[in-house]
């Protein structure tokens, strides 16, 4: 028998998941209480009683399943004891990964259109990401590993990796192509 915690975790769950979807859908102007409602199979009144405003209810959604992926990005580590090359290779198909697994978020923080406190949910995140590129460079550094500084290391790999950058790089010419493209420039350049 499910407790009365485990339900309204459920519940939160299940909201979380449809705000995210209508706002993929529709975005923040188009979205609406009844439609999360709707979509996550619950009654409004029960959407209301997690979140009184829609400005809430994003908020909530988007922070919770951001501090869920962050988590998971900050636990990232390169394989020990790989060559320095392997360790940029490493990176890049982490960020890879990580952005496909939560491109849907990634994607409503990018778009834009959310109220200003939700907007600080991508800037979060995008902390969580330097830090472990700042690690990496730091890492790759103490092995003498670097041509350039870490700071400079870190600053190039943070631009190449940033999602803005990473979904114009795999929507333009480049397509499938950008990662390996991405992992090549930061090696040439750093390495």
């Amino acid at each position: 028998m499910s407790t009365r915690a485990e339900n309204v975790a459920r519940t939160s769950a299940a909201i979380d998941s449809a705000t995210l979807a209508e706002l993929a859908d529709v975005g923040y102007a188009g979205l609406r209480i009844a439609a999360v409602a709707r979509r996550a199979g619950i009654a409004t009144r029960t959407v209301y009683l997690h979140a009184p405003e829609k400005d809430e209810l994003v908020h909530q959604a988007l922070q919770r399943r951001a501090a869920a992926f962050a988590v998971r990005v900050a636990r990232w580590h390169p394989t020990a004891g790989i060559a320095a090359e392997a360790v940029l290779d490493e990176l890049v198909v982490f960020h890879r990964r990580s952005y496909r697994s939560e491109k849907r978020l990634l994607e409503t923080l990018v778009d834009g259109g959310l109220p200003p406190r939700s907007s600080a949910v991508l800037r979060q995140l995008d902390a969580v990401r330097l830090r472990i590129i700042q690690r990496t460079m730091t890492d790759l550094s103490h092995r003498g590993a670097l041509r350039v500084r870490p700071s400079d290391a870190t600053a190039l790999a943070h631009a190449l990796m940033a999602y803005p950058t990473w979904r114009l790089a795999v929507t333009g010419p480049a397509g499938r192509r950008a990662e390996s493209l991405i992992a090549a420039a930061l090696r040439a350049t750093l390495l």
